[in-house]
């Protein structure tokens, strides 16, 4: 069993889990309780145990375990996978790099719109974080009126406006956006959409460009050629592209707790590969989520 970051996952087989005093007991195999404390002892004469096709599995006694999350593993087709790891993880872009991680937004994101920020590009971007929000229950998007409570900037330069609320993007010359990460968990953005050089673009062709790296910045997501033209992730020049219904499903399984979060491609395959074999022997999958 791997130790993912500040992020744990654990196998409940069906009979894992029991109750005893009225309350629950988390097993995990032998094994794996003495990889994650090798400075423990442990007494099976007086620590809880289940035998389990021929695994021991001890209680684990975590105290983070009382505030945590167990969800279902959430099993999706192969198609759908590969599609997914080449935009979150470039499988087949970056040949050989395993040291991309999953990232997402842990906290609410607070966007404040600048002043310079056109009132028509302000609707396009709140439309299409409220239908996000309210239809994806762990991304949670609000809108701040003061800059100081905000972790997401989102601005408009033009020949009436010159301030930049970021110094990371440079050479910016239409759309471009920079996020910050700490442990894969993304913390702050900047979306900056420049109209210096492009005066002429009709509104809809620039919403159109902004909404696209907007979504972008949900996950540090990357484009692929193996979805349609449309699709805000595809290598596809259009100024015509929409959040597909793929699409959707790409970042609502990103911030969906039925996978392990803010792993790198390695382990992301890993897990599936066990889930998939636990699930072919009539067993369950859980994972644990303690933050």
């Amino acid at each position: 069993m791997k130790k993912k970051n500040i992020l744990y996952l654990l196998l409940f087989m069906s009979l894992a889990i029991f109750a005893q005093q009225n309350r629950q007991i988390r097993l995990i195999k032998l094994e794996d309780y003495k990889k994650k404390y090798p400075n423990k002892k442990i007494n099976l004469d007086t620590h809880f145990y289940r035998i389990h096709n021929n695994d021991t599995l001890v209680e684990d006694n975590d105290k983070r375990y009382l505030n945590a999350k167990s969800v279902e593993y959430e099993p999706k087709d192969s198609l759908f996978l590969e599609v997914y790891k080449d935009i979150v993880y470039q499988k087949y872009q970056v040949s050989g790099n395993k040291n991309q991680y999953m990232k997402l937004w842990k906290e609410s994101l607070k966007i404040y719109f600048a002043p310079s920020l056109n009132q028509f590009y302000r609707n396009k971007i709140e439309d299409a974080a409220n239908n996000l929000s309210q239809n994806i229950d762990s991304l949670d998007i609000k809108f701040v009126n003061n800059i100081n409570a905000s972790n997401y900037i989102i601005y408009q330069l033009d020949e009436n406006n010159s301030k930049k609320y970021s110094e990371d993007i440079i050479n910016n010359n239409y759309v471009n956006y920079y996020i910050k990460w700490n442990r894969s968990r993304i913390y702050d953005a900047r979306l900056e959409l420049n109209l210096n050089k492009y005066k002429n673009v009709s509104r809809d062709v620039n919403a159109n460009f902004l909404l696209v790296n907007f979504y972008k910045t949900l996950g540090q997501f990357h484009n692929t050629s193996k979805v349609s033209c449309e699709s805000v992730f595809s290598t596809c020049n259009s100024n015509e592209k929409k959040l597909t219904d793929f699409d959707f499903e790409v970042i609502k399984y990103q911030y969906s707790y039925g996978i392990c979060k803010f792993t790198n491609l390695e382990d992301f395959e890993e897990n599936h590969k066990i889930a998939k074999d636990r699930i072919s022997k009539g067993e369950k999958m859980i994972f644990i989520h303690l933050e």
